[in-house]
């Protein structure tokens, strides 16, 4: 399991961990789950060495910069930017604003 250690912007310790399936990392607050990004692995040919399947933050800790941090995490464990293949029936404003932010940044494609 790898571990990485952060305060987001509401000064939280936050500890995020990648499971040793290597397929979901999680963010915790105080030993309680606060966020979370499933995703797979892609075949070597693709763009991006994982795809993401799921992402979620609890609402009292969203906008503190979570999603944000696991996904550049993963991103920068993993050696590249992740794919993004979520439906877009199932995305909100707020994430799509986050993946256009992390796709400036090199941290999403889609």
């Amino acid at each position: 399991m790898r571990t990485f250690i952060f305060k987001d912007r509401a000064a939280h310790v936050i500890i995020i961990e990648i499971d040793d399936d290597g397929n979901r990392a999680v963010a915790s607050h105080r030993a309680e789950p606060v966020g979370w990004i499933e995703f797979e692995h892609c075949s070597s040919s693709a763009e991006a060495p994982v795809a993401l399947l799921d992402a979620y933050v609890v609402p009292e800790y969203r906008r503190n910069g979570i999603a944000h941090t696991l996904i550049a995490y993963v991103s920068r464990e993993m050696g590249g930017p992740i794919q993004v293949r979520i439906p877009s029936h199932s995305r909100s404003a707020g994430f799509d604003t986050l993946c256009s932010n992390l796709m400036h940044e090199g941290l999403l494609v889609r």
